[in-house]
């Protein structure tokens, strides 16, 4: 159903749109007015005023920003009015539609649109405006022909409707709003819906009304595909390996009746008193009103003993509640899975004969799907929208709107801008997963010094919230010369990149114009850490800001202090790894300059790893640093030292793996070969060095070594895939993997290579049916019918924690798939959830606090209907070019090659 527009005034509310939910209930999506966008605009005359500040300049606000104090900043515009939620939520204000009055009503409030604003105050605010999902129960089913909604009050004009259940859209039809290539493995959809406040706990079982059959609809309404609908999974089901602690999780009652406690003895094994709570002994409930949502104490509790005025805590998580809280409310609690309602399954695999065109799934009874395509090149189509996400991530040049965005070079030394050498590695830093020094440090006394940086120090890809390039980001060009390696036919297909010449010194990379675009996205990352080599052989870290960025001021005009790592063994080890790699790939290709230049590069690096390996010259001046400074204890230094070195035994195993396959040499297959006589776990660096040994073709190579790897390397991606079958939504979430910061949607740089290297191994369908299935979950085909990379599908994440477009105050780049699910309790943050001045606050009055507020509680929306469309909720908004943008590109593109394999 086409979305109704009512209002021109940016100020009201409109109508986005009318859907079915079920044959007795209408969703209506109703939406505040979206931000009216600022813009960064120069200043006549330098400011006074420090960075961040709000300054008046011709009657409008602006934050100061830039090195120079130049430049402003200037603030968006909030919706200066939000829906009144009451007037809505009253089932009796409503006029009857289609004969029938609305039995009740259900809402569900989350934002979709943000800003950086000046507050009544002169606080910085990042508000937000909601969309609402109305769901209205009719007391018959909906008839098909004209309806009209009248609203109670006339909070929003009468809004007049068709429903058609051939074309009507069912706001439960889950789909990939992508599509598919008509022989994909795998082809599924899911039809899914949980209701706030509704019956069952707001689950929703469709078989109740008939419905269990679906079709597959051609653009004009031909009935091309049909099938059963089977039920996947029940709303208390377990999960296990969902990566949550527990296969069923704890919610809150959206529609349980609410208990006041009048007081609570915290010393007395937590006994509360609220006259006539009507608890039992047992059961479930939740706490709102003790204490801040991101303590230990998440709220839940089991009752203990009762009396008729008295119950007793127990299941206190984190020690329960402390005794000067305020005053608690109590609600009933349910446990459930991270879906929270019925998940039934759409499975079109079977249709395998789909000439190219637009197609819909039809529910009869009830509604169709968004349309989709199917073409032969569909992968294609996805995986250069993901490589464009990784261009728009480029730094030091300017982005020439190629993909569709616009911005200046930033980060490139030279008069007006300067990078600094720091003694610290990265390895030290948070920023490492080995570290616990703050990555600012850095740019601090004593570790920052005098010396600048060559000219040469630029490049790389800045990440998400923040402008940093680390050796991680080597990743993305392993996973794009392993998707090359894998069908270097099938690769040679246009992503729209520049040629690495024209970006990079033409002398130097002339030679490989007419390879494939994929390998010149590899290029990006390895040329930028080979810049970064040092004479002696040794490799940077990366470049890092000495603060995350300022809100509002975008890349090319930071103005915190720039500084490169110090060198360090696991990076050394990490980039030798990634250049033999690169080498091995161009000897292959007959570029034997290009090809010297790596080989002679990754021997350097390897070399240098090993002296530094032996000889810590930089960590011993770390550690003298760090313990002047007093930034760590020599416990916690010995521990430090610890971590880093079992990381360098095991990157110089991987890379003498790479350098094996590259030189043939016996010193690297004897280093390899001893590290891998005992239990070796095929995670990551561990991975691609197994990899590369195992693709080594020299007689010297141990063949049930070779064997024992490859058995490994298809287990593990089984063992992946088959835990899918007890997902509510199948994805490629290792069971073993906690959920959050990518887990359970895009697939992480372990997932990705694994089955990458495992189908090319057997040739298994289900492999590749797996990769499928976890592309349809990111690209629509989920529980809040969002595709999560921007500019696929037709409802997109719209504000990710992207730093330049908030900035600039444009429209976010396509490509950026987001990490997503994340739980509440590792999200209810008081900066997002808090005061009038958080972005949905839950508690105040100023700036419109009570109507940015989230409904219900984030703690009664199941976990897979819990998205929360703000860039500050940061494990859920943000993303890294190696953990979503790089193993998007590389699964989609392998898709696309897959199509033309032959089993092995």
């Amino acid at each position: 159903m086409a979305s109704v527009g009512w209002a021109s005034a940016a100020t009201a509310q409109t109508v986005h749109e009318v859907t079915i939910a079920t044959p007795n209930m209408i969703a209506i999506e109703v939406r505040d007015a979206p931000f009216v966008a600022g813009g960064i605009e120069p200043l006549p005359v330098a400011s006074s005023q420090e960075q961040g500040t709000w300054i008046d300049v011709g009657g409008r606000w602006g934050r100061v920003i830039g090195p120079g104090k130049n430049h402003m900043r200037i603030s968006d515009t909030p919706p200066s009015q939000y829906l009144d939620r009451a007037l809505v939520d009253d089932a009796s204000g409503y006029g009857p539609i289609d004969g029938a009055a609305v039995k009740a009503v259900y809402r569900k409030s989350t934002p979709y649109d943000s800003g950086i604003y000046r507050g009544a105050q002169g606080e910085t605010m990042t508000g937000a405006s909601l969309k609402h999902y109305i769901y209205l129960e009719l007391s018959q089913p909906l008839s098909e022909g004209s309806h009209a909604i009248k609203w109670p009050g006339g909070v929003l004009p009468d809004t007049a409707f068709q429903y058609s259940q051939r074309t009507t859209r069912a706001i439960a039809l889950r789909a990939n709003q992508h599509g598919h290539r008509a022989s994909d493995a795998r082809k599924v959809a899911f039809l899914s819906l949980w209701v706030p406040g509704g019956a069952d706990e707001g689950a929703v079982d469709f078989r109740k009304f008939g419905l269990d059959t679906f079709e597959v609809l051609d653009d004009a309404g031909k009935v091309r595909f049909s099938s059963k609908i089977t039920l996947r999974m029940a709303p208390t089901d377990p999960e296990p390996g969902n990566g949550l602690g527990k296969p069923l999780l704890d919610y809150l009652s959206a529609s349980g009746p609410s208990v006041e406690i009048t007081s609570l003895d915290t010393l007395h094994a937590n006994t509360a008193t609220a006259p006539g709570h009507k608890f039992s002994k047992g059961q479930r409930i939740w706490l709102d009103g003790f204490v801040a949502r991101n303590k230990k104490f998440n709220g839940f509790a089991t009752v203990g003993a009762t009396t008729a005025d008295t119950f007793e805590l127990t299941d206190l998580a984190g020690g329960g509640p402390s005794r000067n809280s305020p005053r608690p409310t109590a609600f009933p609690a349910h446990t459930a899975n991270r879906a929270g309602t019925y998940v039934f399954e759409l499975d079109y695999s079977a249709w395998v004969d789909a000439p190219s065109g637009a197609y819909r799934l039809h529910v009869p009874g009830l509604g169709v799907s968004d349309p989709f395509h199917v073409r032969d090149d569909i992968w294609l189509a996805a995986a250069q929208t993901s490589i464009g996400g990784l261009y728009n991530h480029r730094s030091g040049v300017a982005l020439d709107g190629r993909f569709g965005f616009s911005r200046p070079a930033g980060f490139r030394p030279g008069p007006d801008f300067a990078v600094k050498i720091s003694a610290l590695p990265l390895p030290w830093t948070t920023n490492s997963s080995l570290g616990r020094l703050a990555a600012d440090v850095g740019a601090q006394a004593p570790w920052i010094t005098d010396e600048t940086a060559p000219d040469s120090y630029w490049g790389g890809y800045m990440d998400a919230g923040d402008w940093d390039r680390r050796i991680d980001h080597l990743d993305v060009s392993s996973l794009m010369l392993d998707v090359y390696e894998s069908a270097p036919a099938a690769m040679a297909v246009p992503l729209k990149i520049p040629k690495s010449s024209e970006v990079l010194d033409p002398n130097l990379y002339a030679e490989i114009d007419d390879l494939p675009d994929v390998l010149h996205e590899a290029v990006w990352s390895i040329d930028f850490f080979r810049r970064l080599q040092l004479p002696d052989g040794s490799v940077r870290g990366g470049i890092e800001s000495g603060s995350h960025p300022l809100l509002g001021e975008p890349s090319f005009l930071e103005h915190y202090t720039v500084y490169a790592y110090a060198p360090d063994p696991i990076s050394t080890y990490r980039y030798a790894a990634v250049a033999a790699k690169f080498a091995h790939v161009l000897q292959g290709l007959g570029k034997t300059h290009l090809a010297d230049v790596y080989r002679a590069s990754a021997l350097r690096a390897w070399n240098a790893g090993a002296a530094m390996r032996t000889t810590p010259v930089v960590e011993a001046q770390a550690r003298k640093l760090a313990t002047a400074n007093n930034a760590l204890d020599k416990a916690g230094l010995d521990q430090l030292e610890k971590r880093i070195q079992k990381a360098t035994d095991e990157h110089r195993v991987a890379a003498s793996g790479a350098l094996y396959r590259l030189t043939g040499e016996d010193q690297y297959r004897i280093i390899f070969e001893k590290a891998w006589a005992g239990d070796v776990e095929l995670y990551q660096h561990n991975g691609d060095g197994a990899w590369e040994y195992y693709k080594a073709d020299f007689p010297s190579a141990d063949g049930a070594l070779k064997k024992r790897i490859g058995d490994a390397i298809v287990a593990a991606a089984q063992t992946v895939a088959q835990a899918q079958a007890e997902m509510a939504y199948p994805g490629m979430k290792h069971p073993f993997a906690p959920l959050g910061w990518g887990q359970g949607l895009a697939p992480d740089y372990n997932q990705t290579q694994m089955f990458i290297r495992a189908h090319q191994i057997t040739g298994d369908k289900d492999l590749l049916g797996t990769m499928q299935n976890a592309s349809a979950q990111i690209l629509g085909a989920n529980q809040v019918g969002l595709s999560f990379t921007t500019g696929l599908g037709l409802r997109t994440i719209k504000h990710p924690l992207h730093e330049d477009h908030r900035a600039m105050g444009v429209t976010v780049p396509d490509g950026i798939t987001v990490y997503g699910w994340a739980s509440q309790f590792t999200t209810a943050h008081d900066w997002i959830f808090g005061p009038y001045w958080s972005p949905l606050p839950l508690s105040g009055t100023k700036e419109h606090a009570e109507q940015r507020r989230v409904s219900p509680d984030p703690f009664a929306m199941p976990l897979f209907d819990y998205l929360i469309e703000h860039p500050l909720l940061v494990i859920q908004q943000e993303y890294t070019v190696q953990q979503s943008i790089g193993t998007t590109a590389a699964m989609w593109l392998y898709l696309h090659a897959a199509a033309g394999r032959k089993n092995p």
